[in-house]
């Protein structure tokens, strides 16, 4: 063959891997099966999660064509939402379009689905990872799903910062499901020349960077966003404070008693087993899915720190007005009282601070 012809080739075996290659911070589709039936007066949907991770499936839709005894016909659109999917399910069974059916009755005559069609679905795992340039993985994420709750002092007790207590709405997002790690970040200096924070001998690995100021998480998150070709960066205040609480409003996510071995505060008043720092993923998570939103390491937001609720604690302070700001910081540290890891306690810290018990996690849209 000539040397013409190899270049030929060449060229379009590479175009053949570059179009089949999946994009940069993107998976394979999800091994997810959805099916559905008519039952006459409404459809079963019957799903399927092949995967070893859960899944939530945000909506399921087919278009049913609905015919009564006088042959009037209606169309219409009948749904099932956020349908969760438990790792290695065989089957799960939903039910769908009796209120639709209901309705119609009072204009037709015994009303019947007779067919479906178009049947879509939107599932998505809960935890995933984005793919990095090298191949390998970030953190590990949790799909947050939009919602509105009471941020503050719910139950009284509280500090003068934890006011007024005043309902906020928060979009989907997705959270750290654990502390960022030494071994994260470190992998982060390296790529980056970045100095590697000191332990000061509390340990690396897989437990929570320490030593790292707010400039150092905002770099880190940006990194990661170029890595990955995602928009990662801190949490809000409230985005933080919503996916601490998981739906509740007692002081802690399981309850109003810190309890024992539930999160890793000071000396023995959350019954620990750890002098400083504990490996992430030490204790239960919340129901959705976060670990050591209680304990462990405060964490850096990127909303500016006020005094009383005004607002700023929905908003992200860009790098450029940090210097002369206090940062909002959430979660409370191995050195706090119980106290002071309840999901609404809060306090600020000056952007260039390190210390020993104070760390960050990451939040991507």
């Amino acid at each position: 063959m000539k040397k013409t012809n190899w270049v030929k080739w060449a060229k379009l075996w590479l175009l053949v891997v570059v179009l089949t290659m999946p994009p940069m911070g993107m998976a394979e589709p999800p091994d997810i099966t959805v099916d559905v039936v008519s039952k006459g007066a409404f459809v079963i949907f019957f799903l399927k999660n092949y995967e070893d991770s859960d899944f939530k499936c945000a909506s399921i839709r087919v278009e049913a064509t609905v015919k009564d005894e006088d042959e009037r016909v209606a169309l219409r659109t009948i749904m099932a939402r956020n349908i969760s999917l438990p790792a290695g399910s065989l089957e799960i069974k939903v039910e769908a379009g009796k209120d639709i059916i209901g309705a119609l009755r009072n204009e037709m005559n015994q009303p019947r689905i007779m067919a479906l069609r178009k049947l879509t679905y939107r599932c998505e795992p809960k935890v995933f990872r984005d793919r990095l340039k090298d191949g390998s993985s970030g953190p590990e994420m949790v799909r947050i799903p939009a919602g509105r709750f009471r941020m503050g002092d719910i139950q009284g007790g509280g500090d003068s910062n934890e006011k007024p207590v005043h309902w906020v709405s928060v979009d989907k997002f997705a959270m750290g499901r654990y502390e960022v790690t030494f071994a994260e970040y470190d992998k982060f200096a390296e790529a980056t020349g970045r100095e590697k924070p000191n332990d000061r001998g509390r340990g690396r690995g897989n437990r929570p960077v320490i030593y790292v100021d707010w400039y150092d998480a905002v770099a880190y998150t940006e990194w990661l966003s170029q890595q990955t070709g995602q928009q990662y960066r801190l949490p809000t205040e409230a985005e933080w404070e919503y996916a601490a609480r998981a739906g509740t409003e007692t002081k802690y996510w399981w309850g109003n008693d810190i309890g024992k071995n539930r999160a890793n505060c000071y000396n023995n008043y959350c019954g620990d087993n750890f002098k400083y720092t504990s490996p992430v993923g030490s204790y239960k998570p919340n129901s959705f899915g976060l670990y050591d939103t209680a304990g462990n390491v405060g964490e850096w937001t990127c909303s500016e720190y006020e005094g009383k609720y005004k607002g700023k604690e929905k908003r992200c302070l860009c790098n450029n007005h940090a210097k002369n700001s206090v940062l909002s910081v959430r979660g409370g540290a191995w050195h706090n009282s119980a106290g002071r890891v309840r999901s609404a306690d809060r306090f600020g810290d000056g952007p260039t601070n390190r210390f020993d018990n104070l760390g960050f996690r990451v939040a991507r849209l």
